[in-house]
């Protein structure tokens, strides 16, 4: 079956915004000349605000040059990898598309991550030289034993208050709200050791490289996963994975809001979610493709309408997001403050779990921007789904349609062999008991799946697999359909479906129906041993505040056995005051599995 018979055989066509093409003519560059053509034309655009700091492309792309001199100079060069342990400052924007511009591979850590965890991202990509915010190696590394990375050569140190307004660095580094290292090490072991701010000055004057880079195999990005299925895995990305999945995002959004059309060199994007995780840089990628100022938060803040008001101020037009960041928005009593006042955003998206209808039409209140929900992971650069921005178009509980050039198709989860055909039913909520006639797991393909895992052939084979016309096909491990509109639906994770009394019970349909709760902040459903039933359904619930103390487990499970089917509804409930997330606030079942032991 070809791509274009798989669109018509899901009827995706139907319901295809049809102001988005379904085939774009991609710019075909290295991801590093996306900044230069952006200072090219919007030298002025601001590109970047951070604590009161602000820039320019210009004043971007030339310290970009300088720091690639800088990095040259220092012995990297293309192929090297180059690990960047830092929160959204400026100085891993900086960092990152130095690194890409000299054909270097650009390796992010999560600045959560550990001592242990920085060990086996460093090892298992090879890194000779890591940047690291001062207070992160301080707190991690520090007094570590930095021979267990023996491929690392150099560390350059970096502190928070570099790109902070002077007063305010002076003030905050005073008060201790600005956390920094004082003595910075000159070398440890074989390490060297070596300033952010020496490395920009030995790049004056600017000599950046000629590199030839093949955009279709070399890698510009090495992505960890968050290591859900075993020990992190090194995603490549090339230069055109991501320079195209850019593209095909913006025109996602940018076709279907026409204001949004007009804002190239104006607009705003506010980015909170991690720039090291593939949600956040796709948002930077984004910004820059369109000369967008980048927003940059360091953390979620404490006072969460703080977000509202920074969009506010800065007039950011676009937020990407997690359902976490959305409802603690909507539970801020400040929140509502901003209502009538943030014009300028136009759009946000929501990923990396699902997004409760309720907590949609309540931020759409607050902000009266429209809020939608995508489909995506680090190995499709990371976006393959969006749900359309139209509103007439959008649909609850489902992640809209592959974005151009992207193909989705349903697999029989066993072997991955069978197609699976569109679901019929006009609930999608529940598919009867032909259900898995229809639900497999879901495949994508696109100009934007990754080149592979870093050193994990078999991983690779077994995650990219060639159909019969030899069209490479990503295998999500996620199970879905695609139901009677066409629109992709997700229902879990392989691994996460319970087997309870010999049916499947998708834990994330059970989340969506226990949502629909009015006490219910968020939820988590996993399987349980059990002797009779082999499996049975237990369900983490937080409450929301207005609600805790007056609603019960008892309460809970009344309302269930209601209005849940009685092969879904869960047997046991917890209230718990808060659920275990990722960094980019993602519920993490396999916590919840441990607490349920």
């Amino acid at each position: 079956m070809s791509q274009e018979e798989l669109i018509k055989f899901y009827g995706i066509d139907k319901n295809w915004p049809k102001e988005v093409p379904r085939h774009f003519d991609y710019d075909e560059v290295p991801l590093g000349e996306l900044l230069s053509r952006t200072a090219i034309q919007y030298p002025d655009s601001q590109a970047i605000f951070f604590e009161g700091f602000r820039m320019t492309y210009l004043e971007l792309d030339t310290l970009v040059d300088q720091f690639a001199t800088g990095l040259s100079k220092l012995g990297v060069k293309k192929g090297d990898v180059v690990c960047i342990d830092l929160p959204n400052v400026p100085q891993f924007v900086i960092a990152h598309w130095a690194v890409v511009r000299i054909g270097a591979i650009s390796n992010p850590i999560l600045p959560v991550n550990r001592f242990v965890e920085i060990v086996h991202q460093v090892n298992d990509s090879k890194a000779k030289v890591l940047l690291i915010l001062d207070y992160l190696y301080e707190e991690y590394l520090l007094g570590k034993d930095l021979s267990k990375m023996p491929t690392l050569e150099k560390i350059i140190l970096t502190g928070l208050g570099e790109y902070l307004p002077k007063m305010k660095a002076k003030l905050g580094t005073a008060l201790g709200k600005v956390p920094r290292m004082k003595k910075w090490p000159e070398k440890v072991g074989d390490i060297i050791f070596h300033k952010y701010q020496d490395i920009l000055q030995s790049g004056i004057p600017i000599n950046v490289p000629k590199v030839d880079i093949d955009i279709k195999n070399d890698p510009a990005i090495l992505i960890y996963t968050g290591g859900t299925t075993g020990v992190p895995k090194g995603v490549m990305t090339s230069h055109y994975n991501m320079v195209v999945n850019a593209q095909q995002t913006d025109i996602w959004a940018t076709k279907q809001l026409p204001e949004m059309n007009q804002l190239k060199g104006k607009g705003g994007m506010l980015i909170v979610v991690p720039l090291a995780h593939a949600f956040g840089n796709i948002g930077m990628t984004v910004s820059v493709l369109e000369g967008w100022k980048m927003i940059l938060l360091p953390r979620p803040p404490d006072k969460i309408s703080k977000i509202l008001k920074d969009i506010a101020k800065e007039k950011a037009t676009y937020m990407p997001g997690v359902p976490t960041l959305y409802i603690k928005i909507n539970q801020d009593p400040d929140s509502k403050k901003y209502k009538g006042k943030l014009d300028s955003l136009i759009a946000c998206i929501s990923a990396a779990s699902a997004l409760p209808e309720e907590i949609k039409k309540e931020f759409e209140e607050i902000t009266g921007a429209s809020l939608v929900e995508g489909y995506g992971m680090s190995e499709l650069s990371p976006v393959l789904s969006l749900n359309p921005f139209i509103k007439e178009l959008q649909k609850t509980n489902t992640v809209g349609f592959p974005l151009s050039d992207t193909f989705v198709k349903i697999v029989d989860a066993e072997e991955g062999t069978k197609i699976l055909p569109q679901c019929p039913n006009e609930s999608c909520e529940n598919c009867g008991p032909d259900e898995f006639k229809y639900i497999g797991e879901i495949c994508g393909t696109g100009p934007q799946v990754m080149l592979g895992y870093l050193g994990r052939k078999e991983d690779t084979e077994y995650a990219l697999r060639k159909d019969s016309k030899g069209i490479k096909w990503y295998y999500t491990a996620d199970i879905g359909c695609i139901d009677k509109d066409g629109y992709l639906r997700i229902k879990d994770r392989k691994r996460d479906m319970i087997k309870y009394k010999g049916h499947g019970v998708f834990p994330r349909e059970v989340e969506d129906l226990i949502y629909m709760h009015e006490a219910v902040n968020e939820v988590g459903v996993i399987g349980v041993p059990d002797p009779e039933a082999v499996q049975t359904i237990k369900a983490f619930v937080s409450l929301k505040p207005e609600y805790q103390g007056k609603v019960t487990e008892e309460d809970l499970m009344e309302w269930c056995k209601d209005n849940i089917g009685p092969l879904k509804y869960p047997r046991i409930i917890e209230i718990v005051p808060e659920l275990p997330k990722s960094v980019v606030g993602k519920i993490l079942r396999r916590e919840l599995r441990k607490e349920g032991e």
